[in-house]
């Protein structure tokens, strides 16, 4: 073995041995639903509507101090009719999620990642579809019942064609 992969194993090993002794642990899976107000702009069109959102998520991390998740989900950004424009949304996305623990029941927490958006616009009958790959991000905050159930509100924006923006609160189950 040569002296930069031993290094390397020593620090793995010495990473593995502090998080261990920290107290480090992983809470597991959980699932999650909300209802969502929901706000986009496109042009001179603004408008809002509620909208619904679940997602499945996984904490590898837990902590006194930090907690950190890896999520799923899917966010309906809504169906909007109005004289001229008609508007179709919605977003699968896959974000990192960081909670920061206040006292034993409450949690605040910011999610970051990428949604591949679905948005079809209908302006003076003309179709246009603006699929692709944006960033969403977002905060919120959670209150912790039995260990096993938190009730959230959080809010997110997504940088798609439509700019929608999310004001939610919603369930959500550890496993």
């Amino acid at each position: 073995m040569t002296e930069k992969m031993q290094s390397g194993w020593n620090i793995l090993l010495l990473v593995t041995v502090g998080l261990w002794a920290s107290g480090v642990n992983a809470d597991g899976f959980y699932i999650g639903a909300g209802a969502y107000k929901t706000d986009v702009s496109i042009d001179d069109f603004d408008d809002h509507t509620y909208t619904p959102a679940a997602f499945v998520g996984y904490q590898f991390i837990d902590t006194n101090f930090l907690m950190l998740s890896a999520e799923l989900g899917y966010y309906d950004l809504g169906s909007y009719d109005s004289n001229d424009v008609d508007v179709d949304a919605s977003a699968l996305t896959l974000a990192g999620v960081a909670y920061l623990p206040i006292g034993p029941l409450f949690e605040i927490y910011a999610k970051a990642g990428i949604a591949s958006g679905d948005v079809e616009v209908k302006e003076a009958g003309i179709k246009d579809d603006f699929d692709g790959e944006n960033a969403f991000g977002g905060v919120g905050f959670s209150f912790d019942i039995l260990d096993t159930v938190d009730i959230y509100a959080e809010y997110l924006k997504f940088d798609n064609k439509v700019d929608s923006q999310m004001y939610g609160v919603g369930v959500r189950l550890d496993f």
